[in-house]
């Protein structure tokens, strides 16, 4: 087939005949197929033709342009034909974030490596150590589901197929439900508007805001704050960063000046006049952005704003959201639930139960760049987001059944992905996203494509109704890294659990111990505390037994409930973090199931330099392990390779005792708490007992810290104060005053 015939078939929207005509069509997708040549040449034919049109507008995407942070920077674009180039990177996400540019009529054009070795070769920065990618999976099932969708068309140097123009044609009752409003988009922007207005001015609003993208979630934002502003109300709106709500700022229209003091990142914005409705109006109503952790947003004694609105809620830790809300009588959340941010589902499921019952959940279906049931939009939330309901499947029979019975006639099942059916794919992948509220389009790849995965499931009655991921992890795979690992000069990918473990013991030879570590797990939402989880637990124990398997561990946010749950099923915490996860607000814990004795020894010794931390026994009371291990981590910090919170906890430890604790003898035995008794000469002998002579470094860093007041007022505080440390060390930020800190404590070993 001729170029000509494909250019034809690219622009037949945007033809004359069809400008001034009440034709309309849904967007289109075509993907370009071949090698390097054969690709560029179809490029470079297709764009010097729309570059003739003259009206249409198009773009050229890259995986390099989408990189990272970049992906953002295409809200809110739109095109009549967006170019997204495959042939280096594919990602997901990349995909939906530039099909969401592309307007009605329009189309999406993909340009891949050739069919038969794309999956064989594709690049990914995701491989665990040890491991290598040989086909994608993922990409596999990306063309499978291409080829037996008639409606996507195809430019490859085999065959083309271009389906007729006319399959694009929006049907009459969609095309019948477009709104002609002049300020409002749809029925349901202008209804949620009117439902917004009239909590406001009850002085009890309290609405919560959820859409798919490309519902015209953000202009509604933008003209509820506009007409705040204008009758002279002050906003204050927040979100995960400034430029998220770009397209809510420029709904506002607001002047020059503003504009510049926008993109300098001026927080406020006091338009003189706003247009609403064909009229100007003076005002001096305001709108205020602020990042998530301002004051402001939860100052009780001075609520200067009248309304406070948290722009993609879902981005935000859940006890953030939660806090912000019990401050502030009037309040709007707003979240995008599909896209390739992530699925906002798990994280209403979670929300909703404790939003108080006067919040009104006000939802936009209707999409505003496309026509309703536009069917690129279909094929990419089916392919790339998993979004299919399972919960219909679990009807009131299932409900009604006991624990015991579900447990007893549930199957177990663990396996590759690349052995699981695509019906059973579709509802462990929904499961999980919605068990798990920020899971992205790419972590679903990053799931199939990892060789070292497994997915464990039971079902009931064929329909799936708990998952689990599991990685394996450590073992020979570590062995020619392990030292390098626990001495933090090396990270490699992969092997959370069994580098984390490693490093925390400063043990090499932790690395080398094999694992299955819980990456995930979840329970259908209607079958919850029946113990199945539990049970899918046990299943997976015992058949990490059959493999031989040293150990299982997990990483968990810590509350009161999932605490209770992996302790009951045999886990021991080993550690907790000190940073709270920016997803759940949550600080995380390390928990291992072990099943060997050199495991068990290794959980023992962790627990017990945890416990060290918080004892009032003085240092050469501690067992052997504990000094041993404080020594070596020391040290490893002192050479550059350990960051300063590996070790924080046990220079506080070190600061808590003045020099008087050097009078102590090695070896207490009794379990006294009091850091200067003394020790007999017998239990000084003792086989665990510490070589006194053997600990000059610690001694020395003892007397450094003591003789310096200010580090000692540094120290002797749980937390890592930035400014403190900075100005107890005269540095200007952190990685200066951690080589100063290394520096100072560097004489000591």
């Amino acid at each position: 087939m001729a170029l000509s015939q494909l250019c034809e078939w690219v622009l037949a929207p945007f033809f004359t005949e069809h400008q001034n005509s009440t034709l309309r069509m849904h967007r289109k997708l075509l993907v370009i197929s071949g090698r390097d040549e054969f690709c560029h040449n179809a490029l470079t034919t297709v764009t010097n033709a729309i570059d003739k049109s003259n009206t249409v507008k198009y773009n050229l995407f890259t995986g390099e342009m989408l990189k990272g942070k970049k992906r953002k920077q295409v809200l809110g674009s739109e095109w009549d034909i967006a170019f997204l180039d495959c042939r280096d990177f594919f990602r997901p996400g990349d995909v939906m974030a530039v099909a969401g540019t592309v307007k009605q009529h329009g189309c999406l054009i993909l340009i891949c490596p050739p069919f038969t070795t794309w999956p064989e070769n594709a690049a990914v920065s995701f491989i665990s150590e040890g491991y290598s990618l040989k086909r994608s999976l993922y990409l596999a099932r990306f063309i499978d589901r291409l080829q037996v969708n008639p409606s996507i068309a195809f430019y490859r140097e085999s065959a083309t197929s271009l389906p007729d123009i006319a399959r694009y044609e929006v049907n009459e009752l969609d095309a019948a439900n477009v709104y002609r409003g002049a300020l409002f988009k749809s029925y349901e922007q202008e209804h949620a508007f009117n439902k917004l207005s009239q909590g406001f001015y009850h002085n009890q609003l309290n609405a919560l805001i959820t859409a798919p993208r490309g519902r015209g979630k953000s202009s509604l934002l933008g003209l509820f704050i506009q007409k705040l502003i204008r009758e002279g109300h002050r906003v204050l709106l927040t979100s995960e960063r400034q430029e998220n709500v770009k397209n809510v700022f420029d709904i506002q229209n607001p002047s020059e000046d503003t504009k510049d003091n926008h993109t300098k990142g001026i927080e406020q914005i006091q338009p003189a006049t706003l247009p609403f409705k064909g009229k100007e109006i003076i005002t001096n109503g305001t709108v205020k952005w602020v990042p998530p952790d301002s004051d402001l947003l939860c100052n009780t004694d001075k609520q200067d704003y009248d309304v406070v609105i948290v722009d993609e809620a879902a981005s935000l830790p859940l006890p953030l959201v939660y806090k912000i809300i019990k401050h502030n009588k009037q309040w709007i959340l707003s979240t995008t639930l599909l896209g390739y941010e992530g699925s906002g589902s798990g994280f209403i499921h979670k929300l909703l139960p404790n939003l108080p019952p006067s919040a009104m959940h006000l939802t936009l279906t209707a999409p505003l760049r496309w026509y309703q049931h536009d069917p690129l939009e279909t094929f990419l939330n089916e392919t790339c987001l998993f979004e299919s309901d399972s919960s219909a499947l679990i009807d009131d029979k299932h409900i009604e059944k006991s624990a015991t019975d579900i447990i007893e006639h549930s199957a177990f099942n663990l396996s590759t992905f690349e052995n699981v059916s695509e019906q059973t794919l579709q509802q462990i992948m929904s499961l999980l996203a919605l068990a798990h509220y920020q899971t992205t389009p790419d972590d679903f790849m990053r799931l199939m494509d990892s060789p070292d995965v497994l997915i464990a499931s039971l079902s009931l009655d064929n329909i799936i109704i708990a998952a689990s991921i599991i990685n394996i992890e450590g073992g020979k795979r570590l062995e020619e890294t392990a030292e390098a690992i626990a001495s933090g000069k090396r990270r490699p990918k992969g092997h959370l659990g069994a580098q984390r473990l490693c490093l925390l013991s400063a043990n090499g030879t932790a690395a080398t111990f094999t694992y299955w570590r819980i990456n995930r797990i979840a329970v259908h939402t209607r079958l919850q505390g029946k113990g199945i989880g539990s049970e899918l637990l046990r299943k997976i124990t015992n058949e990490s037994y059959r493999h031989g398997i040293d150990a299982i561990c997990t990483s968990y946010g810590t509350t009161a409930k999932l605490n209770v749950f992996w302790c009951r099923n045999g886990f021991e915490v080993v550690d907790y973090g000190r940073k709270p996860n920016k997803a759940s607000g949550e600080t995380s814990a390390l928990a291992v199931l072990a099943h060997t004795n050199k495991v068990k020894m290794l959980v023992s010794e962790l627990i017990t330099l945890q416990k060290s931390y918080q004892s009032t026994l003085g240092l050469f009371s501690l067992p052997t392990s504990v000094i041993n291990t404080y020594q070596r981590k020391l040290r490893h910090f002192i050479d550059g390779s350990r960051a300063l919170d590996d070790v924080w906890p046990i220079l506080c430890k070190i600061a808590k005792f003045d020099g008087g604790i050097f009078i102590d003898k090695p070896g207490d035995s009794s379990g006294s708490d009091n850091a200067n008794s003394a020790n007999s000469a017998d239990s000084a002998d003792s086989a665990d007992s510490p070589k006194y002579s053997d600990y000059k470094p610690i001694q020395n860093i003892a007397k450094i810290i003591n003789e310096n007041s200010r580090l000692i007022d540094v120290f002797i505080t749980s937390n890592i104060e930035l400014k403190q440390i900075c100005s107890a060390l005269d540095a200007k930020g952190l990685k200066e005053a951690t080589k100063k800190l290394r520096e100072k404590l560097k004489p000591a070993f």
